[in-house]
């Protein structure tokens, strides 16, 4: 499995827009520092799980999305993720000791390409953000909430990641 964090803000991910010839388009974005995140995971055979909150994601976050991993996925489960504080907590690698299934190899420094799940964030961001500009947090985690859906109900080992560049 695959797992990694993301950020999701009230400001908005503008792509591509269209106005009348000679009217430059503006698009008002809410000046919001709130933000939602997402830690999430995906198997090499394309389940996906998530968990979204409002703020940051912060060890004791890990830790019970960690615990809801292990109840999804059934027999060893082989954890690849980033070299994030979070990750290599004492509470984190306390977990993993008590968990005789459970095993986490990191990747190396700076290397998001690496990680398949980068290729979901930039997806969602892309396709279900795209030019879409929430109000409150409620209104962006629905959308998102939309989006999981649509990430879950298509192929994702095979149109997802071999779509989607980073």
């Amino acid at each position: 499995m695959y797992l990694d964090e993301v950020g999701f803000s009230l400001k908005g991910v503008v792509r591509r827009t269209w106005a009348p010839k000679g009217k430059t388009p503006i698009v008002r974005l809410p000046a919001s520092w709130q933000k939602l995140s997402t830690i999430g995971a995906i198997t090499s055979r394309g389940q996906f799980l998530q968990h979204t909150q409002v703020g940051a994601i912060k060890t004791p976050n890990v830790l019970a999305f960690l615990a809801h991993v292990l109840k999804q996925v059934p027999g060893e489960v082989i954890l690849v993720l980033d070299n994030a504080a979070i990750h290599r907590a004492k509470a984190v690698s306390a977990f993993v000791e008590t968990v005789e299934r459970l095993t986490l190899v990191y990747l190396p420094p700076y290397s998001p390409e690496l990680n398949p799940i980068e290729k979901v964030w930039a997806y969602v961001k892309r396709n279900v953000l795209g030019n879409f500009c929430a109000k409150t947090t409620k209104e962006l985690k629905e959308r998102l909430r939309s989006g999981w859906q649509r990430v879950r109900y298509i192929s994702l080992p095979q149109r997802l990641m071999a779509a989607t560049p980073i």
